[in-house]
């Protein structure tokens, strides 16, 4: 445990600005007298040091009103501990701490909120320490942990206990049962439980199936033809399992729309959340069971490709893309989270989804300007855009 870091979060309450900021400068003086290279290699001493400049960038923030120091400080003491863990010591250990510190630091959140904020603190930070192995923790773990306490900041999330317990346990097991059967790593165990629960708490259950089933789809066609996909070089890495890229990128859209949905009380925004996982899961029917088609096509220039290449389509992921997006949108009208209507410009908005990926694949994608992750999270958010924007 970093015990300077520790230290300066716990005195933050109980000095001026001034005594914090001076105690940290000296803390830094003696962190950079042991470093006698900068190889940003995650050595104690070195990471401890940008700990400690990053404290002082952001205490200084709160200082200014630029920040809420109950968003910045909790952050700091949880990132203070930098030992990579099992996850199932893991979590329970980021979730007392981070319990602990949000009861001590004032903050204008009530305690069932503090549960959830320290519950998905503790998700957060294990995938963290497992995402980012033999690299420096400390800066992606404190601005990890301040992007959590400041999305609970602006959404302040009314949860009762049976619905944060509820919540977390149906994401929790359902995702361990993903990890168990290979189809995610552990990072996307972490990262498929904290984007389920905050569904469930934010939204309701019903938008949490939508979740599931284009997660079960997605994997089922994942493995469709597996074997022979990867004797073509075209299989998904891992046998398919998904990480926490893979999961964000895909349903991290969803999970902004269903915050609002939940914030706002705007049946837009189950609109947009439905439209975000018609194009996921259109997009992976699209492109997997595409792959196994004869004729491929780029979709800027409708030149012949090879299956699999960024940006091709063919009549095969064509029809599979319609038929995820028309799944997704059909299932939400049938648990009545959308009318029939809404379902149909749903299935249009998720299908368009699809089609702006295929271009960022072929485009962005190919001059290395995005990844394939990036590709994915454009291309469900604009979906959802789409939708937002037929009430404008």
């Amino acid at each position: 445990m970093d015990i300077a870091l520790a230290l300066l979060a716990y005195l933050y309450p109980k000095l001026d600005v001034m005594g914090v900021t001076g105690l940290a400068i000296a803390l830094l003086i003696y962190r950079a007298s042991k470093i006698r290279k900068i190889e940003l290699r995650g050595n104690f001493e070195e990471d401890s040091f940008f700990a400690i400049l990053l404290f002082i960038f952001l205490t200084l923030s709160a200082h200014f009103n630029l920040i809420p120091a109950y968003t910045v400080v909790p952050a700091i003491f949880v990132s203070s501990l930098r030992v990579r863990m099992p996850y199932y010591l893991s979590i329970p250990v980021y979730f007392a701490m981070s319990t602990v510190f949000l009861s001590y630091f004032p903050n204008p959140w009530n305690f069932t909120l503090i549960l959830l904020i320290s519950l998905t603190v503790s998700l957060a930070t294990t995938l963290i320490m497992h995402a980012a192995e033999n690299t420096s923790y400390s800066i992606p773990l404190v601005l990890t942990n301040l992007s959590v306490l400041i999305a609970f900041e602006i959404y302040r999330i009314d949860v009762s206990e049976v619905e944060l317990i509820t919540g977390f346990l149906l994401a929790f097991v359902l995702s361990m049962i993903a990890y168990r059967a290979g189809v995610a790593d552990e990072t996307g165990l972490m990262a498929a439980t904290i984007t389920g629960m905050l569904i469930i708490v934010s939204a309701n259950l019903k938008f949490f199936v939508i979740l599931l089933l284009f997660y079960a789809v997605g994997s089922a066609v994942t493995k469709y033809r597996y074997k022979e996909k990867e004797r073509l070089g075209v299989g998904e890495p891992a046998g398919g399992a998904r990480g926490y890229v893979n999961v964000f990128a895909n349903s991290f859209p969803a999970l902004f729309f269903s915050l609002n949905f939940g914030y706002l009380d705007e049946r837009v925004f189950a609109l947009a959340f439905t439209a975000s996982l018609a194009t996921a899961l259109g997009d992976t029917m699209a492109s997997e069971i595409g792959k196994m088609a004869k004729r491929v096509y780029l979709i800027t220039t409708f030149e012949r490709i090879t299956a699999g290449e960024s940006g091709g389509i063919s009549v095969r992921g064509e029809i599979a893309a319609l038929t995820g997006a028309a799944l997704i949108s059909l299932s939400a009208s049938l648990f009545g989270i959308l009318t029939l209507q809404e379902a149909l410009v749903s299935m249009v908005a998720g299908f368009v989804g699809v089609h702006v990926d295929s271009v960022l694949g072929a485009t962005l994608e190919k001059k290395g300007m995005l990844n394939n992750a990036g590709v994915n999270f454009f291309a469900t958010l604009s979906a959802g855009l789409l939708c937002l924007l037929t009430v404008l």
